[in-house]
């Protein structure tokens, strides 16, 4: 099991003033983007009327809150984010939405302040992949589902196949200008054959079955796509240690990069995630 080194609190710090600050324009843009690949995560769950289900890394509320809709008045949904700005756009989402059978709460999802065998359902939609202990975090996903219960998580592909960030990362590689802070994972590291398998395993999880979901991501252009991308909480880090130089030389290379997407006026970038459904042991 991965153990966080001694830089791994400050690593989380980073990373949860890195979302906070990203909140806003994630919900705006990214939600949108993420939404099949939720969609069919909740269809994996086979979530259904009266379940109680963990939404882990919920960010803004999803997919919480489309869970709250197909859990109904007799279910309820509980999202865990260590964003605290994140958990402030979900309540108020949910506060609009109307839904009432939904809380969200503060949380690590390596130590989730939850009581064992709680939920019917798990799921954690691109959150896993972030986390230092993923195996941990799995492992505590696992004690608060009630045997029988199921997990769904969505992890990114390899990063060949997940063109917005890969290519990117490519680039900002190539100047010397992508350094990962310390303890950071692989953000890619599931997206090897078999290795969210191996990890769901590993937890105790039984029956395990995964598919691959390709969507593509549509801009109005490279400078769209190179807006749009130098916002995230990554590449902002890394464009603010790199001289005006360099950062405009990453810019043009980005935008070369991208222009084999375009189609049709638009830039049209498919990036794929893996889907894994998955048993707790009932005896």
């Amino acid at each position: 099991m991965a153990r966080l080194g001694k830089n791994g609190a400050a690593y989380k710090k980073n990373e949860r003033a890195g979302w906070n600050s990203f909140a806003k324009r994630y919900t705006k843009v990214a939600l949108p983007e993420f939404r099949p690949y939720g969609k069919r995560l909740v269809e994996l769950a086979t979530v259904r009327k009266g379940l109680w289900v963990l939404d882990v890394a919920t960010g803004p509320g999803e997919p919480a809150l489309t869970v709250a809709r197909k859990v109904g008045r007799s279910g309820f949904v509980l999202g865990v984010d260590f964003s605290a700005t994140m958990l402030g756009i979900a309540r108020a989402r949910a506060k609009r939405s109307g839904a009432r059978n939904v809380q969200f709460r503060r949380m690590d999802a390596e130590r989730l302040t939850l009581q064992d065998m709680t939920f019917d359902r798990v799921l954690s939609r691109f959150g896993l992949m972030l986390m230092p202990d993923a195996e941990r975090a799995l492992s505590e996903m696992y004690r608060v589902l009630v045997p029988g219960g199921i997990i769904a998580v969505a992890v990114w592909s390899s990063q060949q196949k997940v063109n917005t960030m890969g290519i990117v990362r490519k680039v900002l590689a190539k100047h010397d200008a992508f350094v990962p802070s310390a303890d950071a994972p692989d953000f890619f590291r599931f997206g090897k054959a078999g290795a969210l398998e191996r990890a769901l395993r590993g937890a105790g999880f039984r029956h395990v079955r995964s598919e691959r979901m390709s969507v593509e991501w549509v801009f109005d252009g490279p400078e769209d796509f190179w807006t749009s991308m130098k916002q995230g909480p990554c590449m902002k880090r890394a464009l603010a240690k790199i001289s005006p130089t360099v950062r405009r030389a990453v810019q043009t290379d980005v935008i070369q990069a991208v222009t084999r997407f375009e189609r049709r006026g638009k830039l049209r970038i498919p990036n794929e995630a893996i889907l894994a459904v998955a048993t707790r042991f009932s005896p």
